[in-house]
């Protein structure tokens, strides 16, 4: 969804909860630098808090500060984990509303990121050149992504010789699909320091007698027999997937084949699922809602045995224009943004799967997962995400640049760092730029413009302070 415009910024816009924290509100134009001296009053709301009344609340708090150079500053601690909302006002009226979002430390500690582990290109089934489809994920604020075209690990190198030696503000992980000779049964290799594919690609004698005397013999007795075949295929892809160093994830058993049917059926995906072979559950991905309806229903069965497998949420993305790119994704709490540190992320069951619906002036999400990280999730999704993808589309334009000669390295640097200057700021990291002496001085000279004209509506802020002259 793209970002409302505001006037005002506030700083950092996550906290550690039961923390004393310095808040700043800044001023996001020259036009709204707040009133040096004057008083500001702010109301604060525990949006999760324990409220009796509809219309005559008793949770709400109110403080007053006073503004100095152009910038309000106060201290507050936000209690518990969840999301506060905070009303700023000057004589009485209200001027913006803010959301901040208080963290356990654990969690705080923790890097948010938005990405897709299951997509194509040109070198197997897609559309695009793999280093456009690296420029085209960042355009729209992504901070990781998966090349997993067919049975084909080695697109991902392009990308990677593309934009050597560039700092990139986007992480490649590795990747592939892979689905054994003779098995209708996908599987994302995510992550792994090696193709899983080229082993039966360029050794499929090996691979046949591998099926045949290890893992046939392995299938559970509780597997129908007309499953075996199958399924011992998707034993030896998790392990050899395993041995790479990667994860495992089950995608799209609901996907409608050229056979006009699922391509895994209820029973297996069952099957499957209750295994305990796979690392995570494709449960948004590249299906249609009716398929996206039964993947919900079936996790909730297995759920309920025991089985508390990772989700992930992902757009299988062929063409551009498909519907799911950039509609379903996952949202993922890591150490870092990089491969290994997502994977680890992922496997500990610290990601929310994410569908979207509407346009990109009103998109609404719907998260899978644990309920405190959904909570979560569904704040960065309404006030951090729109935000950093307009900061990444300079970006991800530079890149696709960048890999047809159309610029230098310099240019996605310097985009890179204003990314990177949003996120410090948003999190608490660093200090937002404040306004200097020679803005304030700008201001104030085009203030002393404004006061001095009839009034508008515009100017209705300086009534009270000597305001504009009435016509």
């Amino acid at each position: 969804m793209l970002p409302e415009p505001s006037k005002y910024f506030i700083y950092p816009s996550v906290v550690k909860a039961d923390v004393t924290s310095t808040m700043k509100i800044l001023p996001a134009e020259r036009a709204f630098l707040l009133f040096d001296g004057e008083e500001y009053k702010l109301r604060l709301i525990a949006v999760n808090g324990d409220e009796t009344s509809y219309h005559r609340p008793t949770s709400h708090q109110y403080i007053t500060a006073v503004a100095k150079d152009g910038v309000l500053c106060f201290d507050w601690t936000f209690e518990g984990e969840g999301e506060h909302l905070i009303t700023l006002y000057y004589n009485d009226k209200p001027l913006q509303d803010f959301v901040i979002y208080s963290l356990c430390e654990d969690l705080y500690a923790l890097k948010p990121l938005r990405g897709d582990l299951h997509g194509h290109s040109y070198r197997s089934d897609g559309v695009q050149d793999p280093a456009a489809v690296a420029g085209h994920y960042r355009e729209m604020g992504y901070d990781f992504f998966a090349l997993t075209d067919h049975n084909r690990y080695y697109p991902g190198g392009e990308i990677d010789e593309t934009y050597a030696g560039v700092k990139l503000g986007i992480t490649r992980v590795l990747g592939e699909e892979i689905h054994g000779p003779g098995s209708v049964v996908h599987i994302v290799h995510v992550g792994g320091k090696s193709s899983v594919a080229d082993l039966y690609v360029h050794h499929y004698d090996d691979f046949v007698k591998e099926i045949e005397e290890k893992y046939l013999p392995r299938v559970p007795a509780n597997v129908p027999e007309k499953y075996h075949d199958r399924y011992a295929k998707a034993m030896w892809a998790v392990d050899r997937v395993h041995e790479a160093g990667g994860l495992a994830i089950f995608p799209h058993p609901y996907w409608r084949t050229a056979a006009k049917c699922y391509n895994v059926n209820d029973e297996f995906t069952r099957i499957l699922l209750e295994s305990g072979m796979f690392d995570a559950f494709e449960l948004v991905g590249g299906m249609p809602p009716m398929g996206i309806n039964r993947c919900l229903a079936i996790w909730g069965e297995v759920r309920a045995t025991g089985v508390n497998i990772p989700l992930v949420g992902s757009s299988d993305v062929h063409a551009l224009r498909d519907a799911h790119f950039p509609n379903n994704f996952t949202v993922c709490f890591a150490t870092e943004n990089e491969n290994d540190a997502i994977m680890a992320a992922v496997k500990a069951g610290l990601s929310v799967a994410v569908e979207a619906t509407g346009t990109e002036y009103e998109r609404h999400y719907r998260c899978y997962g644990s309920l405190r990280l959904v909570s979560y999730a569904q704040f960065l999704l309404s006030h951090y995400f729109p935000r950093l993808q307009r900061v990444c589309q300079g970006e991800g334009i530079a890149m696709r640049a960048y890999a047809m000669g159309g610029t230098d390295q310099a240019l996605i640097e310097g985009q890179v760092a204003l990314t990177e200057q949003y996120k410090d700021c948003f999190f608490g990291i660093t200090e937002p730029p404040m306004p200097d002496a020679d803005m304030r001085a700008f201001e104030d000279k085009w203030r002393e413009v404004q006061k001095n004209g009839p009034e508008t509506k515009g100017s209705a802020i300086f009534l009270g302070l000597s305001g504009p002259r009435q016509l």
